[in-house]
Formats: structure tokens, C-alpha cells, sequence
């Protein structure tokens, strides 16, 4: 059952949106590609308090203040985007209007008021107010007499939202400090029945408004609302020469969201562009890798061959296998003529040292490379050689038992990749 209401929830929803939430794929650095927004994603939903002012005609005859009731909201919605968004809102409360004590002539210039939702009467349902009904609550604003109309009422209504932070500043942002979300909506607004001046009434509901979220979590904010409300002018029982009734709220609440996220193309255009060179040679040679990693395995299976023989005389325990896993082989490049660690190359030298330490059985074969077309075979031996050397120390230098390293040099004698620049590297392989 849940299921199915929260499918008919979305479906109402993105029924109003599918042309705002369509995104035409454009050239610009700021469009936004939002990778994770699935079902569940960025739903939220907010309980608020509201001041009521109801705007009907002769309310105007009295103040502000005078008229001021309360109420409440409850709202759900989902952003299909950091855009865009729906949502469904019940809003209800008290509303206080003033009419003064003189009869109207139905149909008259002055106006009529009606009865049992849509009957018209002179008189509102309580009678002739000049006769003295207790029922009236009589009051004298600006001289004139009259009474009040105090009713409650309910409204649902379907909001369209969007995002004027993000569109404003062109891209998305995990956490902003405040959210500017300006909505337009229509439903179906309900007048209930006081029994003295207003009916139940039923009609059609327009709202626009604007709600400020400031966020005091990813998940949590706080917000304040104004609105408008405007529906038909026999809403609150009396009709004269106004066009329409209207209803201004202003809430302040709390919002929560369930599994806030958009991942956007702002946050890959932030990397300058050595980072995005050196991600581009990383992807390439983790093809490579893939491609010939089968070539790489045999290779040092024959080292441990030989280590094995080397070292099995008084059935020591020796190196048998070379296993593959999720995060080794790994290699770490270098400058031309250049032993120096790079500090975008320091990342993966940790992230195999805490793969070390968390699987204690495994130890590690580092093997040092130089290109074939810099220098000769001597020199590059070496330079492979303190290649070799500082990946080691920076390994220990993260905590590695330096009994879990073994250490190989090639030069230029091998050549693992098929670009020359690419073989100033030293590769690192997981052995049990």
C-alpha cells in the first residue's frame, strides 16, 4: 500500500514537471550533469506555522492586526534536479473578515452574500444582522458598524519550485548557506461552515510565493514563507465588486531532506588542468594495464620462480602466488630524469599503504622503470633503481614493515607500456 501511494504521489508530481525537468545536453562550463537522483532521492518534507490574513472585499475597513489569525502548513516534495522541483502542500487555519451591519440588496451594486455554498441571499445565514442576533460578533472599525466573519479553512495545492541560488550562480553546490525557492501552484481551497456569515465553499485555488531555506544541515533547514492565495470572491461568504478573495500566509518552519546529492559537472570543472591531464594518463593506463596486465603477472611470476628457488634450501616459506585485487597492480610515474614523488603521485603510494595494513598477509613487489629513448642503459638502471628507492621510503614512511617489501630494478631493459614517457614509472604488485 505505501507503495503504491508513494507511486501515485510521483506520478502527480512529475506530471506537472516532465517539461521543466527534460535537460538539453549544451556546451557551456556551468550545465549541470546530475549522475544520482533515483526514486528515493532528494524527497523532503516540512511542518511550518502560519499568520493568515484574509483580503476580501471590505476587510479593508479594518486593520491589519485586527484581523490576524493562525494556522499551519504540511508539505512534500522531491527535486527531480538542483533546479527543479514539486511538491504538495496542505495548508490550513483560522481567517478573520469584516463586513459592516448595513443589508445588501441581492444582486445589487453593494453586493450579495451567500448561502449553503452557492445560493445568494441579503442577508448572511444568521439574518438580519440590524435585529441583534447573539450570533454576531459586532465590532466598529472606521465608524461604521459591523461584525466579523470568522471561519476556518483548508487548501491542497500542486507547487512547481525552483532553485533561484543555483540557476542564479549558474551551477550546484553540496551545501548552500541559503536557498532562495520561488513556487507557483493550483489546487482545490475549502471554506468550512460557521453557521453565521460564511457556508462551506469549495473552488479553485492559485498560489505563488516564495520560500527561503536557511540551511542549517545538509538535511535540516530552517525557512520562512510568504505567499499569496487567490480563489473566488464568494469564498468568504460576501461578494460585491472585487474580482477575487485572497489569502496571504506567512510561515516559518522546519524542512528535512531524505538523501540529499547531485553530483554536477561544476565540481570536474573546478580541477585545473594538470589535475584533469594527469586523470586522463591515469584512465589511459589503466587501460593498459587491463589490456596486458596478464603479461605483467607472468613476468613477475618468474621472479618469484626464481625467489623461490633462491631461498627454499631449509623449507623457508616462499612466495608462490601473485594474486590480483581490487586496488593492485598500481605504479607510480615520474618526471623525465627524475626520481622526486610527485604529490598527485602521493595519493596512490597511500592508498596502497592502507591497503597493506589492512590485509597483514599481503606484502609487495615494487619494480622501478626507465623510458629506452632518455639517457643509456647504465644510467637508466640506476635512475630505475632510486625510483625503486623512493617508493620504498615513502612506503615505510607511511608504515609499512619494510620486511614486506620486495624491491626490483629494471632500467630500460623492459618496457612496460608502449609510449616511452609512460615506462618512467614504478609498479607495484601484490604478492601472498
Amino acid at each position: 500500500m505505501k507503495r503504491i501511494v508513494g507511486f501515485f504521489i510521483a506520478f502527480v508530481l512529475s506530471t506537472g514537471v516532465f517539461s521543466v525537468m527534460a535537460q538539453n545536453e549544451r556546451s557551456a562550463l556551468h550545465d549541470v550533469v546530475v549522475e544520482r537522483n533515483t526514486y528515493g532521492d532528494n524527497w523532503f518534507v516540512s511542518l511550518n506555522g502560519n499568520a493568515n490574513l484574509l483580503t476580501a472585499e471590505q476587510d479593508g475597513e479594518a486593520s491589519l492586526g485586527s484581523r490576524l489569525r493562525f494556522g499551519g502548513a504540511l508539505t512534500v516534495g522531491k527535486w527531480f534536479n538542483q533546479n527543479f522541483g514539486a511538491r504538495i502542500q496542505i495548508t490550513g487555519g483560522a481567517l478573520r473578515g469584516f463586513n459592516d451591519i448595513y443589508p445588501r440588496t441581492e444582486f445589487g451594486s453593494q453586493g450579495y452574500y451567500v448561502i449553503d455554498n452557492y445560493d445568494h441571499s441579503e442577508y448572511p445565514m444568521a439574518g438580519d444582522p440590524r435585529n441583534g442576533s447573539s450570533k454576531y460578533t459586532f465590532v466598529t472599525k472606521n465608524g461604521k458598524p459591523g461584525f466579523w466573519q470568522d471561519f476556518n479553512y483548508g487548501s491542497a495545492t500542486i507547487d512547481m519550485m525552483a532553485n533561484f541560488t543555483n540557476l542564479l550562480r549558474g551551477n550546484y553546490r553540496e551545501h548552500n548557506l541559503i536557498d532562495v525557492i520561488p513556487f507557483a501552484g493550483v489546487g482545490w481551497i475549502h471554506a468550512f461552515n460557521n453557521n453565521v456569515t460564511t457556508p462551506r465553499y469549495d473552488h479553485f485555488v492559485a498560489k505563488l510565493g516564495v520560500r527561503v531555506n536557511f540551511n542549517i544541515t545538509d538535511k535540516w533547514a530552517v525557512f520562512l514563507e510568504p505567499q499569496a492565495n487567490v480563489t473566488d470572491k464568494e469564498f468568504d461568504g460576501y461578494a460585491g465588486t472585487a474580482m477575487a478573495d485572497g489569502i496571504v500566509n506567512l510561515g516559518v518552519g522546519v524542512q528535512y531532506t531524505f538523501n540529499k546529492g547531485f553530483t554536477s559537472l561544476s565540481q570536474i570543472v573546478q580541477l585545473t588542468a594538470d589535475e584533469i591531464d594527469r586523470l586522463n594518463k591515469k584512465i589511459n593506463d589503466n587501460r593498459y594495464l587491463i589490456e596486458n596486465h596478464q603479461d605483467i603477472l607472468e613476468r613477475q611470476q618468474s621472479l618469484l620462480d626464481r625467489l623461490e628457488k633462491c631461498c627454499d634450501e631449509n623449507n623457508k616459506q616462499v612466495i608462490t602466488q601473485v594474486v590480483e585485487t581490487a586496488c593492485l597492480p598500481e605504479y607510480v610515474r615520474f618526471g623525465l630524469d627524475s626520481y622526486k614523488i610527485e604529490p598527485s603521485e602521493q595519493r596512490k603510494i597511500a592508498e596502497v599503504a592502507d591497503y597493506l595494513k589492512k590485509n597483514p598477509d599481503s606484502k609487495l613487489l615494487i619494480i622501478g622503470y626507465a623510458d629506452k629513448k632518455t639517457g643509456n642503459p647504465s644510467y637508466n638502471l640506476k635512475l630505475s633503481q632510486k625510483r625503486t628507492e623512493a617508493v620504498g621510503a615513502e612506503l615505510k614512511r607511511l608504515g609499512v614493515n619494510a620486511n614486506r617489501i620486495v624491491s626490483e630494478w629494471k632500467g630500460d631493459k623492459e618496457q612496460p607500456f608502449p609510449q616511452n614517457e609512460w615506462n618512467r614509472v614504478v609498479v607495484m604488485v601484490e604478492r601472498k
